[in-house]
């Protein structure tokens, strides 16, 4: 470990880096706005899924 240590210590110094990087805060996200369209796919879509049924698998005969 002490190679490994050694050996990212002199990378570091090669490049100029020193001491800790910055941490910048990320923005909040806004909230999404419902809008009346999206709300009508939705309700189209969850009634063609129910109507929908699909035969199972069938099974192998012995």
């Amino acid at each position: 470990m002490a190679a490994l240590t050694a050996s990212m210590e002199s990378a570091k110094a090669a490049r100029g880096e020193t001491g800790d990087a910055t941490v910048h805060d990320l923005p909040q996200k806004r909230a999404a706005k419902n809008t009346p369209a999206k709300t009508a796919t939705k309700k189209a879509a969850a009634k063609k899924a129910t109507a929908k049924k699909t035969t199972g698998r069938k099974p192998r005969s012995a």
